[in-house]
Order: structure tokens, then C-alpha cells, then sequence
């Protein structure tokens, strides 16, 4: 045993308790492993929440972050958006630069003795660019097509046709879509589910605008898609737009949606999620830190002969509390150490299996080494306090 004398260095006191930690063993394993598994939670947790928020991001600006979508909400059934409004929408200068109306509706496409449900799309010129919409074959439908009865087949849809059939879909084949008969001028590559605009592209047919008439039972405008002006602010020009609509309707009004506006509803989301589950992860840190506290407790009760002996050949009591602290604070360090290894490693398995791209949170390895300093403190302080105040000669009669 070294004496700690006044005047001891903080070396000699590390030295002092990486020899003490040996000496501990198990014990101090088991609490090294606490710490561990706390800060891993921790930090797998903050990952976790960290990459789902980069991942959602990541998809709205694939797919457009100055987006806007305006769903009519009418006073009456007979109420709807005159296509118009749609068009003239752009040349209004309230933030849209440019528009596409859209009627949605279902039905079934027959091929031999199976149907198929799809959802059939009837849009106006704008909407593929809007909709990030990319061509695998063929063309797109225009407003030039009118009444013409053509189709755009979505990847999902055209699988269920090339299966049905035992034949490659191409354009120029037919499809059979309730009493309707469309010719295929083109297919559309795989394309990202876009929650914004509301459309599923991959399992639908997207027909000419004018075409709606043959096909749907109620041909009337469902929603419309807007790309906002650049540097336009997204809140004013929603209301804009709203005000627009309203002077349209006769009656009627619209909702307005940003793209911007889910991103931050979204982001305010992700903070609720993620400081719920840090606390989760707290949880089990201050599982770690109890079993830290007992170990040192125990160190204590173990160690009273020595600590009357280092107080009797000059330790101060500030000596044997530093020296305890200490112990605690290593250990605590190790198991953060530990548990961001395993944390990082967590969040990766956990992104490449949900298919995202890992992103390593920067606030991570910082976190980690500030709860382990402070579990250090908090769970040491007692046991490290309750040492420095053992009297010289009663410690020194302890057995």
C-alpha cells in the first residue's frame, strides 16, 4: 500500500485505484457491466430516434420538401374545385409556381378469370413532376390526350397484369378496366409512397384528366398538388391559398398542407419520442449506478483497517474521499466506454436492418462521458463521504 501524503498528486491516486479496481474483481465487474448495459441503452436508444428522424427527412426532401397539397372540404356534396382555379393558380402569385389537379377513384382490372384492384389517378399536365414520377417504358399521359382512353401502369399494378397474364407488360398491350378497355402508353419505374400529396403510384393506373368522365362515377376534383415559389414562406402561402379557393368555391373551402409543416410536426414528434426513450435509458443507468455505489459501500466496509492507517500516517480526509470518488468514477468509466461501443453498435444493426442509412448522432460519444462522470459522482459521493469520515481509531480496531 502506497501512503497518500499531503500533497498527493492525482497520478498517484489513479495508480492507487486501477490497483484497488483489481483487487475488487467480480464486483467490479458486475457493476462495470450495469453501467455498461444503462449507457448502451442510452445510446442506442438516441441512435435510433436519431435515424428515424434522418430517414423521414431524407424522404421527404426526395420527394419534394416544398410541396403542397389542398384537399377540398365542401359545404355540400355538389361542391368542388373548378379545374380553372387548378390552372389558374400559378399566374395568382400568392407562392405557387405550379399546380395539378387530381381525381382519384377504384376500381378492376380484369385479366382472364382474376381481377385486380387498383387505384386509378386522372391528373393534368404537371402532375409526374410533382409526383417525382419516372417513365421505365413509354410516355406519360397529357391533357392533349383528352378523352383518350390511355394509361400510365404502376410497377405494382404491371406485375399483377405480367403474372395474371404469364406475359411481359409493354406499351401498346390493352388492359381491361371495368367496361373500359386502355391502352398501355407507359410505365412507371418504382416510386417512394408520398404521404404529402396522398398518392400511391406503384398501385394505380394514372389516366388523362378528361379521361375521369369514362371511368369514375363522380368525376370531381379530389385534391390538388402545388409546388411552392422559391424563397416563398409556407405558412402565408397556405393561407393565401386558402383565401384563393374560398373567392372559387361558392361555399366551399380547402385544407391546405405543407410539406414544410409535416416536417416540423414531425420533428416535434421525434423530441417527445426521443426524450421518452432516454428516459428509458436512464432507467437502467441508474440501475448501473445503485450496483456502482454498493460496490464502492462494500470497498469501504472492507478497507476500514487501511483507511485508519492512511489517516494515521497523514491522509487527509479530502485524500480518502478523492480516493474513492475515484474508483467510482472508473468505473463508471469504463462501463460508458463500454456501453457507447455497444450502443453505436446497437443503432447500426437496428438502421441496416429497418433499411436505412446509419448516421452517427453527434451528441453520442459526448452524452455517454458526461453520465458516466455524473453517475460517478452521484452514486460515489456517498460511499466516498462516509470513508473520509471513518474515525482513525475505530477504523483502525475494525476486523
Amino acid at each position: 500500500m502506497t501512503t497518500i501524503r499531503r500533497g498527493s498528486v492525482p497520478r498517484q491516486i489513479i495508480a492507487e485505484t486501477l490497483c484497488d479496481l483489481r483487487s475488487l474483481r467480480a464486483r467490479a465487474i458486475l457493476a462495470v457491466i450495469g453501467v455498461a448495459i444503462g449507457t448502451a441503452a442510452v445510446i442506442a436508444m438516441l441512435h435510433v430516434g436519431h435515424n428515424a428522424r434522418a430517414e423521414a427527412l431524407r424522404q421527404f426532401e426526395t420527394l419534394g420538401a416544398d410541396l403542397v397539397s389542398i384537399t377540398p372540404v365542401a359545404a355540400s356534396r355538389t361542391q368542388t374545385i373548378p379545374l380553372d382555379a387548378v390552372r389558374d393558380l400559378p399566374d395568382a402569385h400568392i407562392g405557387v409556381r405550379e399546380a395539378a389537379a387530381i381525381i382519384q377513384g377504384g376500381m378492376q382490372l380484369r385479366q382472364g378469370q382474376n381481377t385486380i384492384p387498383v387505384n386509378v389517378l386522372a391528373v393534368t399536365d404537371g402532375f409526374y413532376e410533382l409526383a417525382k414520377g419516372r417513365l421505365k417504358e413509354g410516355r406519360f399521359t397529357s391533357d392533349l390526350d383528352r378523352f383518350a382512353a390511355y394509361a400510365v401502369v404502376g410497377t405494382d399494378v404491371a406485375a399483377a397484369v405480367e403474372a395474371s397474364a404469364g406475359k411481359t407488360l409493354i406499351p401498346g398491350d390493352s388492359i381491361i378496366a371495368s367496361p373500359q378497355i386502355l391502352t398501355v402508353v407507359g410505365l412507371l419505374q418504382s416510386t417512394e409512397p408520398n404521404m404529402i400529396l396522398g398518392v400511391e403510384l406503384n398501385s394505380a393506373i394514372v389516366v388523362p384528366f378528361l379521361a375521369a368522365r369514362r371511368m369514375v362515377s363522380s368525376p370531381t376534383i379530389t385534391n390538388v398538388v402545388a409546388r411552392l415559389s422559391s424563397g416563398a414562406d409556407d405558412i402565408q402561402t397556405a393561407d393565401a391559398v386558402k383565401r384563393y379557393f374560398d373567392k372559387h368555391m361558392r361555399g366551399g373551402t380547402v385544407s391546405v398542407q405543407t410539406a414544410r409543416q409535416i416536417i416540423r410536426s414531425l420533428e416535434s414528434q421525434m423530441r417527445i419520442y426521443a426524450i421518452l426513450l432516454l428516459a428509458i435509458g436512464m432507467i437502467s443507468l441508474v440501475v448501473g449506478g445503485v450496483g456502482v455505489m454498493n460496490v464502492i459501500l462494500m470497498s469501504v466496509m472492507e478497507r476500514r483497517q487501511e483507511i485508519g492507517l492512511r489517516q494515521a500516517l497523514g491522509a487527509r480526509r479530502k485524500d480518502i474521499c478523492l480516493m474513492f470518488l475515484t474508483e467510482a468514477l472508473a468505473l463508471s468509466l469504463i462501463g460508458s466506454l463500454l456501453g457507447i461501443a455497444i450502443g453505436y453498435l446497437a443503432g447500426w444493426i437496428f438502421a441496416i436492418g429497418s433499411g436505412w442509412h446509419f448516421q452517427p448522432a453527434s451528441s453520442a460519444i459526448p452524452l455517454g462521458l458526461g453520465m458516466a462522470i455524473i453517475v460517478g459522482l452521484f452514486f460515489g459521493i456517498y460511499p466516498a463521504s462516509r470513508a473520509a469520515r471513518l474515525e482513525p481509531i475505530v477504523a483502525l480496531r475494525a476486523e
